[in-house]
């Protein structure tokens, strides 16, 4: 079982990597961001001279470009370049200590053994900008067998993605119990900052998954999320607004500051399982309060969660409280219920099991959509739904979406609008 790795500050801290400064200034130059990145750079060459699995070669690439776009950027660091080099420098340093271990010399530690994680960087569709996520792969994967995912989302961080990386080399021996069940996907946000659609780090987590699909299978009815401090508050969001896409949720020390209250998503979720995790000496004076707004809101909609408060621990949970975390999880498979509803509060989130609204002004420079939602009820062989603020809908009956086969009805609003079979592609029906 993997102990789910969600804030790495707990476990790297750039004043505790880096070395007290050198006398001599021939050591210190040798110290440096630049010299450490020679000896790294020169260290994965080695590495890739020999044939590697072209996974694992694309990791060590992946390190090496961040690494190369993290030291180029200190140029541009203004007043703070003293303070980001010393950063940078501790994580540098992680990552070359890393890289010198017997692990870093076996492939089969990051392909096989489910003991380390891969570092792979991407391009984003958003922005074109380089974004990475970790992924640990279970033991004696196999790329032709469908596996759970569990996406574990951080808090609050350092500004520098190589946090993320360094932080994959330098584990706690706690931490790096093998990984035999799930594929463990680590996005990173960009910069210090929360899992927003606007800021771009929401996309980022679809397109890692888009792209761990490129060489892994995934079970889709057994894709887990949870987060951490701010990573908890952003898990609330997402999942409030794409529930059918996960079979179970965890938040752990979080706040629902990222959904407001009146906004009617909770019933969005309501058959979604939830744990609740808080530390019992947890400092943030709204930790309490937050958790038990989500306790009551999510029992009022009829979807009662689990709560844990660890005595004796503060904000950062301990190794056995995400085990027990992830063990919870992992019980759960997701099931399309037979009546669901959804808000849509946003542009991008438009519907859920293959029902959408598409959006009424979709070239408008702001947000100037009517709220609207629906309501859907499926019975026997009869779709039933019922829309606010709206006269048209997308379906889908087939596999991607409803999964219903056989002769299907369709009523909107009282009225019939589809009669025969299951057609091989959504459909758009107006009324």
């Amino acid at each position: 079982m993997l102990v789910l790795f969600l804030a790495g500050p707990a476990l790297v801290k750039a004043s505790d990597l880096s070395s007290v400064a050198p006398s001599s200034p021939e050591v210190q130059q040798a110290d440096s961001p630049d010299y450490v990145l020679g000896r790294i750079r020169n260290h994965i060459q080695q590495l890739l001279a020999n044939p590697q699995p072209e996974l694992y070669e694309r990791h060590l690439r992946s390190v090496l470009a961040l690494c190369e776009d993290g030291v180029l950027k200190l140029q541009f660091a203004g007043p703070q370049r003293d303070e980001q080099t010393k950063e940078l420098l501790g994580y540098l340093k992680v990552i070359e200590t890393g890289l010198n271990s017997d692990d870093a010399k076996r492939p089969e530690a990051y392909l096989a053994d489910g003991r380390q994680s891969l570092d792979l960087a991407r391009l984003s569709r958003s922005d074109g900008t380089l974004q990475l996520y970790a992924v640990r792969l279970p033991a004696h994967w196999d790329a032709s067998k469908a596996y759970p995912l569990y996406v574990g989302l951080h808090g609050r961080w350092s500004d520098f993605p190589l946090a993320l990386v360094a932080s994959t080399f330098a584990l706690h021996d706690d931490y790096r119990k093998v990984n035999d069940e799930a594929i463990i996907l680590i996005p990173w946000v960009r910069g210090n900052s929360q899992w927003r659609e606007q800021n771009g780090s929401e996309p980022d987590i679809w397109e890692a998954i888009d792209d761990l699909k490129t060489f892994a299978k995934l079970d889709p009815d057994r894709w887990y999320i949870s987060g951490h401090s701010w990573g908890g508050d952003d898990t609330w969001a997402i999942v409030l607004r794409t529930p059918d896409s996960w079979a179970a949720a965890g938040i752990m020390a979080g706040d629902p500051i990222s959904v407001p209250k009146d906004s009617g998503l909770v019933t969005n979720a309501q058959y979604v399982p939830f744990y609740l995790w808080k530390g019992s000496q947890d400092t943030d004076p709204n930790r309490q309060s937050a958790l038990e707004y989500f306790r009551d809101a999510l029992t009022e909609v009829g979807d009662p969660p689990k709560v844990v408060v660890a005595q004796g621990v503060g904000h950062m949970y301990r190794p056995q409280d995400a085990d027990a975390l992830q063990s919870w999880l992992l019980e759960h498979i997701r099931h399309r219920p037979d009546h669901f509803s959804f808000v849509i509060d946003t542009p991008q989130h438009r519907g859920i099991w293959g029902i959408s609204i598409p959006q009424q002004y979709p070239d408008a420079y702001l947000n100037v959509e009517p709220r609207v939602s629906f309501e859907c009820w499926i019975e026997g062989s009869t779709v039933r739904i019922q829309t606010t603020n709206s006269n048209r809908l997308d379906i889908d009956l087939g596999a991607q979406g409803l999964n219903i086969s056989g002769p299907t009805r369709v009523v909107v609003n009282g009225k019939q609008l589809f009669d025969g079979p299951v057609p091989a592609k959504p459909i758009s029906l107006n009324w």
